[in-house]
């Protein structure tokens, strides 16, 4: 546990180097697939850092069928205040 606990930093700091910005409402939007059961594609939150919230999608091309992983954000202050208590400040595959 204590592993995992310090792996998760670990991955937020790496994944935020590639990450993609996008609207509160675009990751609102995403987050509400977070655990969800997809054929092609799964939606992960990965926590917050420096004032962000991150998800990572990852996606399988209909032609190659591998899957590749895209990080995207959203400054949490553009984040309505409902939504943003409603976010776990860890990383977590489900809601």
């Amino acid at each position: 546990m204590k592993q995992t606990a310090a792996l998760i930093p670990a991955l937020i700091l790496i994944a935020c180097a590639d990450a993609k910005h996008v609207s509160s409402d675009e990751f609102m939007a995403q987050y509400k697939w977070v655990g969800q059961p997809q054929s092609v594609k799964a939606i992960s939150y990965l926590g917050q850092k420096d004032g962000k919230a991150f998800l990572k999608i990852s996606s399988m091309s209909a032609v190659t069928q591998k899957w590749s992983d895209q990080v995207i954000f959203t400054e949490l202050s553009e984040l309505p205040q409902a939504f943003r208590n409603t976010l776990p400040a860890t990383a977590s595959a489900t809601k």
